[in-house]
Parts: structure tokens; sequence; C-alpha cells
């Protein structure tokens, strides 16, 4: 899904981009219904009215009101630009570009992934991230009772394990407790633990969404408190649930502690009650940082180094109650909390900061997707959209057909790697394996798909039935190219798709013709390029920079004694760097950068040094580096090398405004300025009315 997401930003914005920065959606091509006095503009063969307009010029700066705070020029600005596409979009279908394989293949795979996209987003995103939003505030106080079924349960240990949690069910509505039926018969292990611990007596406590499988999650939030729920299944087995409350959840908050282990006495414990009380007395008087007496302190290695920080928690989420209490009983952030004792020794918590939820669902999107994506949520649900699908559209897959596959060897990797290579000349690869709806599916289709995603090879030692393997592939292979097909068919009766797809394919013809008859052309003009770089040399200077030179390597201690120690001792650096140039041993890499003002990265370490000094060996990334200040390099001309980047763009410009100016001499352009004034009168309005 994410892959998908990133596919078509980077598709969208690559075109929007060379399309200096106007989205398009929307343009059509000629279909206005307009009268004269409404057209504002002509483009070749097209005409342009006031609403097509203000639809495209509002979606470039927002909306239709900050559109109407803009003025005459600025409309016109745009207009002018606007019918420069337009014209380049015309010549692109006269030049047939629109014919071009490689434009045909890119709208046929933009059009697959965009159906599949609005088709997954109104199925499957958008229903599942809103409920997890309802959800978002609440937490639940649950307890559990489970009965297993093994992973390789006949229908009749399935019916025996549905009919003992039924028992169990029964038993409870006619007055057993719940707990102690789970103590007893709950095949959940830690339901034999004792009541204090988390899952003990089947009390799993209090959840918030995100934290349990998505069914107990559902049934969960579901449950009217008092109640229990309905018996459901899930992978594992037989659940039911009883809600004991429900309230609003605390926001997340970020602790870090410092623990102390203390051995099984008296005295070592009071011993550790009293350290831990003197570093709290000097975090609360100022006198010390609570992360670096972390990092002093703390017996526990894995937060020790992070100042103590446990990250952000959950009031749902496991912990000993005693540490929830003391963290989620803190108000502000920088508060401590008074000493913590549990089994793992005594602790000292600060707040260090709070989540609040996400005022709007808009706002909460982002990490609603990174949490379904992470549970699993996303691929869970798209699998429960494609065997609806399946059953609506009666999907059916012969078996004998994919089977043929299994003539190909004796052994299921045998067969795979036939297949890989291609290697299955004598089975016809046209032949049906399936339906959807009104489309067939060929074997080689199938196979291309498995292929693709490496299905087919074998993924565990056990994993040995080729006919199991096959229809595993196949399985996926179906839901796949079900939420395809009815996605493409969604997308050919919705107009504002159809019109997405239009818009597509302009602005790809449009990128088409700019880089065939501009940038190419430019990059290829090596005698144009230079003569523009000799007329504007004065243009193209460095500014005032300084010159850094960075000294790199794996070792702190020998960065210190090779470069460090000997640039302090007054090393000329020339020489240095003569010396370790000429050490093939030395393991120290040389680079030289020349910055002209700060640039929030490590480099402007250097930039406020004196020129002859240098930083001290600091971490960066797997590494070491000394930056060393080589004082100033004064303005100079570029040579026509250094300038060619910014020479080639300008060339283009001048080339591009060439070509507008070639376009509107051959299919005629015009601009109705007058009636630019009647845009967004409406906003124009309110806006004049707003105090």
């Amino acid at each position: 899904m994410k892959n998908l997401w990133g596919k078509l930003a980077m598709r969208t914005l690559g075109f929007v981009a060379s399309l200096f920065g106007l989205l398009w959606a929307g343009c059509g091509l000629l279909r206005s219904s307009s009268t004269p006095e409404t057209v504002v503009a002509i483009a070749g063969t097209e005409t342009i009215d006031l609403t097509r307009f203000e639809t495209q010029y509002a979606r470039t700066v927002g909306d239709r009101m900050a559109a109407a705070d803009d003025s005459l020029e600025a409309y016109r600005d745009f207009l002018e630009r606007y019918i420069n596409y337009r014209l380049r979009v015309q010549e692109a279908r006269a030049r047939g570009y629109n014919q071009d394989s490689a434009v045909v293949a890119e709208v046929q795979a933009y059009r697959l992934d965009l159906a599949r996209n609005h088709f997954l987003r109104q199925e499957v995103i958008e229903p599942l991230l809103r409920e997890m939003y309802r959800r978002m505030p609440d937490m639940v106080d649950i307890s559990h009772l489970f009965v297993r079924i093994p992973p390789d349960a006949t229908p009749e240990d399935t019916l025996a394990a549905y009919q003992r949690i039924a028992a169990l069910v029964d038993s409870i509505r006619q007055g057993a407790d719940f707990n102690e039926i789970a103590f007893r018969h709950s095949d959940d292990p830690s339901a034999q633990s004792p009541r204090t611990a988390p899952g003990g007596w089947g009390h799993i406590g209090w959840i918030k969404m995100g934290r349990m499988i998505e069914p107990m999650e559902t049934y969960a939030y579901n449950t009217p408190v008092g109640s229990i729920s309905p018996i459901f299944r899930t992978r594992y087995g037989y659940h039911v649930l009883k809600v004991h409350d429900r309230k609003p959840a605390p926001d997340d908050v970020r602790a870090a502690h410092i623990m102390l282990t203390v051995a099984p006495s008296a005295e070592d414990s009071a011993r550790a009650r009293r350290t831990l009380d003197s570093l709290r007395q000097l975090v609360q008087n100022g006198q010390a940082d609570f992360a670096e007496l972390a990092r002093q302190h703390s017996a526990d290695w894995r937060t020790k180094s992070a100042g103590g920080d446990l990250g952000y928690l959950s009031f749902a989420q496991p912990m000993p109650i005693a540490v929830r209490d003391a963290i989620f009983g803190l108000r502000n952030v920088g508060d401590l909390s008074d000493i913590v004792v549990t089994p793992f020794g005594l602790h000292l918590f600060q707040l260090t900061g709070r989540r609040p939820m996400p005022p709007t669902y808009e706002a909460a999107y982002d990490t609603l997707l990174n949490v379904a994506e992470q549970l699993g949520r996303l691929e869970e649900a798209r699998t429960r959209l494609a065997e609806r699908l399946r059953r609506e559209l009666n999907v059916r897959l012969d078996t004998t057909q994919l089977f043929s596959l299994l003539a190909l060897g004796p052994h299921p990797d045998s067969i795979a790697n036939r297949l890989a290579r291609q290697d299955w000349a004598n089975i016809d690869r046209s032949r049906s394996v399936a339906r959807i709806g009104d489309s067939t599916l060929t074997l080689h289709a199938f196979v291309a798909y498995a292929n693709a995603r490496n299905l087919l090879h074998r993924t565990s030692r056990r994993d040995t039935l080729a006919e199991a393997r096959l229809l595993r592939a196949a399985d996926q292979f179906l839901n796949d190219q079900t939420i395809t097909y009815a996605a493409l068919k969604r997308a050919q009766q919705s107009p504002d798709f159809q019109q997405l797809m239009q818009d597509f394919v302009d602005g790809l013809l449009a990128f088409k013709f700019m880089e065939e008859a501009v940038w190419k052309v430019a990059e290829r003009d090596t005698a144009g390029l230079r003569a523009y770089w000799e007329a504007h040399a004065a243009e193209f200077t460095f500014p005032e920079r300084t010159r850094l030179i960075g000294f790199h390597s794996a070792s702190d201690s020998l960065l210190r004694i090779r470069v460090y120690e000997p640039l302090q001792a007054g090393s000329p650096v020339a020489q240095l760097i003569a010396t370790l140039q000429a050490d093939t041993n030395a393991s120290i890499r040389i680079d030289t950068v020349y910055i002209e003002r700060p640039t929030g990265s490590f480099y402007d370490r250097a930039l406020s040094l004196q020129a002859g000094q240098a930083t001290e060996p600091f971490r960066y990334w797997n590494g070491t580096l000394v930056l060393y200040n080589d004082g100033k390099e004064p303005p100079r001309p570029k040579t026509f090398q250094e300038a060619r980047a910014d020479v080639l763009s300008a060339y283009q410009k001048v080339l591009e405004e060439r070509l507008n100016q070639e376009l509107r001499a051959r299919y005629g352009a015009r601009i109705f300025t007058e009636r630019l004034q009647k845009a967004f009168a409406a906003e124009r309005q309110t806006l004049a009315a707003t105090p």
C-alpha cells in the first residue's frame, strides 16, 4: 500500500513540477458551453470560459476565497501560462505523442494505479481509519475467555471447541463468575496467573485502540459495559469478552526513569532508597539533570544511554499498576514521582512530555495509517474485501488448468524454478485458469504474477506440497485481480475519475513535448550553451565562500592523534594533508567543500571558527569528523563547466519562451482581460463585506 501511494505521488509531482507548479486537475478538452461574454481566452482550438478559469486558478492557490484576494495581474499571468500549457498539449497530439508506446504504457499503468488507489481508499482505508479514530478517545476494561483451536484442527475439533466455549458462556449467563470460569477453563496461559498480574483470572484490564488484534478490539468497543460479547473466532480459536468499564483515555505521556536493583535484604533496599532520594533532591533543587543522572546511576541498560527515556506510554499498555499510577499521576512536564517498587528494583520517574489526541480525523490520519500498517489491519481489511468481491462476482478457479503446471517436475521447487526461467513450452499458456465477471485470466498471467512476487518458492522446510503452494499463490492472485477488476469497473462509471485520467494524459503529453522540444535540445546544444555563457558571463559567479576541509575516519582516537592534535600544535594543513595522502594505511578521507552561508548542517560548526582553526572530533553517522576552517574564498567568475547546470537552466528558459511564441503564432491565442475582472465576483463581495 505504501509503495502504491508513493508511486502515484512521485508521478503526479513530477508532472506538476514540469508544468510550472500548476495543478491541471479538471482541465478537460473542448467541452465548453460558454457564450462569447463568458469566454476569457482562446488557445488554439480550445475556448476557456470563466468557470474553467476560476476552477483552475482556485486550485493553484488553495481555494476560491484565497483566489478572490488576488489581483487582475495575477489572473492574467496565470492565464498566459495556462494558454502555453494547452497549446503544448495540442502540439503534442499533433505530433502523435499520444500514440507513442511508452506514453500509452504509462497511461495504462497510471489508470490501473489510480483506479485501485481510489477504490481501496473508499472501500478499505477510509472505513478502517475512521473507525479507529472513533475508538481513539476511549479505553475499555475487559476480561477474556479463550478456547484454542489447533492450526491443523479437523471440523470435528472445531465443533468441539465451539461447544465447549458455548457451554462456558451458558454457565456465565446463569450466574457463574466470568473471571473464575476463565481461571479454571481458559486456554490463555495468563488466565492462571494471580489476579494482580496482567491477564490473571482472564482480566486483561484497560485496552486502547491499536493494542489488541482487530476482532478482539472490535468486540471490546462494541459490547456494552457490564455485558459479555458474542462468541467470535480468530485464527487462534474462539473468544468471549466481558466489558467491565469504559472511560476517556488519558493522553499518552513520555517518561524517563532511574532504576536501582537491590539484593534481597532490607539493608540493601534502604540503601537504594536513600540513593534515589538524594538523586530526586538534586533534580528538584536544580542541581542536576535527570537524564545525566540516569546515564550515571541507572541499572536499566536498555534506557540509561538515552537518559532513562522510556518513550511514549499509553495508559492501557501492559505495565505494573504501581508504575502506571506513578507515571500517569504526574501533572506537569518535569515532575518527579515518589519511589516506586517493582520486581525489577526501585524506580524514580520523571514526566518528560505529553501527546494529546489529535483534534480532528485529518490531523490523526498519518498516525492512524501508520498504526494500521504496523498492525497488519490494512492487509487484513484488503483480504476481507477481496473475499467478499469474489463471492459477489462468482469468481471461479479452474484447478484442472492450474494443476497442469504439476507436469513440469516431480518436486515443487523444480516447478517454481522452471516457471521462473519461462521453461514451460509444453503447456498452453493461453489456457483460462480463472474467470472474474466478464474477464478471463490465463495461465500466463498467473505465472507472471507469481514470478514477480516469488510466490511459488518454498517458505519453510515443511512447504513441500506443490498443490498447496499453487493454491496459495492462486488465491493471492485472484484476490489481487478481483480488486483490480472491481476498481476498474467503478472507475469507468465515475466522471471524476475520467477527468483525472484526462488531466494525467494531458500532463504527460505536455511533459513529453517539452522534453523533446526544449530540454533535450538544450542539453545537446553545447555550442548554444557556451555562447549563452559567454554573453552572460557576469551572471555566473561564485560569491565569497568559506573553504572547509573535512577529515573523516571510523576511529575517533586515530582522528584525534593524526589530525586534531597536529592542527592544534600548529602543523600547516597543507603539510598534514600531504602526509596523510602519502600514508596508504591512514584510513582517513579528506574532502573540501565551499560554504556560502549557514546550511543547518554539521558544516555550520566550522563557519564560526577563525581561519586556521578546527573543530574537535565529533561523531557523524558511523564515523568521526574533524572540520578545518581554511579561510575565505573570494568571489570569482565560474568557468563554463562550473556554471553549466545554471547555464543549462537559463538557456532552457530562452528556448521555452521561443517555443511559446512559435506555438501562439501557429495556433493563435487571445486573452479577454476585461472579462477576467468578473472572476470570483461573489467571493470578492464577501471579502469586501468582511470587517
